[in-house]
């Protein structure tokens, strides 16, 4: 294990913000930009959603873990289900993986989002599909999903590498998950990381690559002050590793965690993001 609590089950997936649909079944509408970033966090913000929402991803994927958070009304339950070929939330084929716990809100952030995800065994799925028990369940504080995107979908992208190995980061599986995972952090103190940056495409160039942090729920000092990459040169909150032509993978990026000295002690989530200005 990276620290104390057991390793994520593969990367947590980025929906909010990779293109994935969010839908409230029962009133036949969307989910806004802000309602996918609440639903993805770590906070106990509200989602209201009446009990019956699905995500749709942009292309299919493989999941292997689910952690669901209900809303006032206590710890209750949710059944997940999963389509390989629903276009909206209401057609197509549909398999039921059964009931999880879904936790209330002060048992949703700190040691259950990570000591209690639950096995989802769904490989080559468009959509995962939530129906919660009434009462507290008509709105949730959030839904974490571990997995990939499915081999050979989305080929056009930027995937995060293996600092030494030619194997990606990025797929289903818990080493994955864990390898930007500090575990357990002692204020004051300075670590590092690597990893590199792999063009998946096979005919297109990535132009002006950008590396960053994003945090969907943070702290005081910001986990972005806290968090630095280098290709080499100064460490800087973003830098620009230049273009990486069709199959080409960069130099080694070190990214470094300086805790600062007064930190809050919890359970802190960041993300490290790779991003190509253009494509040509």
């Amino acid at each position: 294990m990276a620290g104390f609590y057991p390793d994520v089950p593969a990367p947590k997936m980025a929906y909010d913000r990779d293109g994935t649909i969010g839908i409230k079944r029962n009133s036949s509408s969307y989910f806004s930009e802000a309602e996918l970033r609440n639903l993805n966090d770590e906070s106990t913000s509200t989602v209201t959603h009446n009990g019956n929402f699905a995500l749709i991803f942009p292309e299919l994927r493989d999941i292997t873990g689910i952690f669901v958070g209900t809303g006032t009304g206590g710890t209750s339950s949710a059944t997940v289900y999963t389509s390989a070929d629903t276009t909206n939330s209401f057609d197509g084929n549909w398999t039921n993986h059964g009931s999880v716990t879904a936790f209330s809100p002060g048992n949703f952030v700190g040691a259950n989002q990570r000591d209690a995800i639950s096995s989802l065994v769904a490989n080559g799925v468009k959509s995962v599909r939530i129906s919660q028990s009434v009462g507290g369940a008509q709105a949730s504080h959030g839904m974490h999903l571990y997995g990939a995107i499915a081999t050979g979908e989305t080929p056009d992208r930027l995937r995060i590498w293996h600092p030494t190995l030619d194997e990606a980061l990025d797929d289903n599986t818990s080493a994955d998950g864990a390898h930007l995972d500090w575990g357990d952090v002692v204020a004051g103190t300075t670590a590092d990381k690597t990893f590199r940056v792999k063009n998946n495409s096979a005919t297109l160039t990535a132009n002006s690559i950008n590396i960053s942090t994003s945090v969907l729920t943070n702290t005081t000092p910001t986990l972005e002050s806290q968090i630095t990459y280098s290709d080499g040169g100064a460490f800087a909150p973003s830098i620009d590793i230049g273009n990486l032509a069709p199959g080409a993978i960069s130099s080694l990026i070190t990214v470094r965690k300086a805790t600062d000295i007064n930190a809050t002690v919890w359970l802190w989530t960041w993300r490290a993001h790779a991003e190509a200005t253009s494509w040509s």
